[in-house]
């Protein structure tokens, strides 16, 4: 029952954050606009992002006591109260960023199965980075890289966990923000430094995709060749008499 329960949370968490999500189309436009801005250097592209997000999670952050000035904070408030609201807007501003940054890395955002894929990312960094622990040894019984091989059912799955986890950690830890001046600075700065490390986090996780799949790649053509070399017929070799007669016919042009 109590399980259930948990669970329920994250669900809930995970919808409600779902639902203020910015459009794919609009946060394409920022990745190109970043890159644009970095002279077409996608590492400094992808750099500004973090810093950019991050500014936004400190001002969401430092707001969180006035949700009428936030955008889609009446969703947040209205589905998870004040505790778990304050994540909706982290969580929103890192998968964002996420999605941003998996774009710059040559990932198509506007595929479900992309965006699952850094909605998990963006939720495993921000676990890792308020908790500590390594979230995909305890929820997944695996590591790092082996988040790209997991199929949709499975995404799905391990992100409710996630979420669940989350939001306990948060209801855990959410009575700072009963006290307005003190929330609002600690919040304010809590979640620069939280969405700055996920970025980073993220940043090192999509490198390492990017090397996962090229060995990916490398290694099926590896085994293509091989198997089209067991295949491919043997040359044919010229039988010892028609050497011989080719060399007598050759001495008798000579001659």
């Amino acid at each position: 029952m109590k399980e259930a329960e948990d669970q329920s949370q994250g669900r809930k968490l995970l919808t409600a954050v779902e639902r203020i999500l910015s459009d794919t189309d609009s946060l394409i436009a920022l990745a190109e606009q970043q890159v644009l801005r970095a002279g077409g250097d996608k590492r400094e592209a992808a750099e500004e992002v973090v810093r950019s997000f991050s500014n936004r999670a400190a001002v969401a952050g430092g707001l969180a006591a006035a949700p009428a000035l936030i955008p889609g904070a009446g969703t947040l408030v209205a589905a998870l109260g004040g505790a778990l609201a304050d994540m909706g807007f982290l969580l929103k501003y890192e998968v964002e960023m996420a999605l941003v940054l998996s774009y710059l890395h040559g990932f198509d955002i506007r595929k479900d199965e992309e965006r699952q894929l850094a909605f998990l990312l963006a939720s495993v960094s921000t676990y890792d980075a308020k908790s500590g622990e390594n979230v995909l040894v305890d929820v997944a019984k695996a590591e790092g890289v082996a988040i790209w091989k997991y199929a949709p059912r499975e995404v799905s799955k391990h992100l409710v966990s996630v979420m669940t986890k989350i939001a306990l950690l948060q209801l855990s830890k959410g009575l700072v923000r009963a006290l307005p001046l003190v929330g609002i600075a600690v919040g304010s700065s809590m979640n620069k430094v939280l969405t700055k490390r996920v970025g980073e986090r993220c940043i090192r996780d999509l490198q390492k995709r990017r090397e996962f799949l090229g060995a990916e790649a490398t290694r099926e053509e590896q085994e293509e060749d091989v198997v089209e070399a067991r295949v491919r017929p043997p040359a044919k070799k010229k039988s010892a008499a028609k050497k011989s007669t080719a060399r007598k016919s050759a001495a008798g042009r000579k001659s």
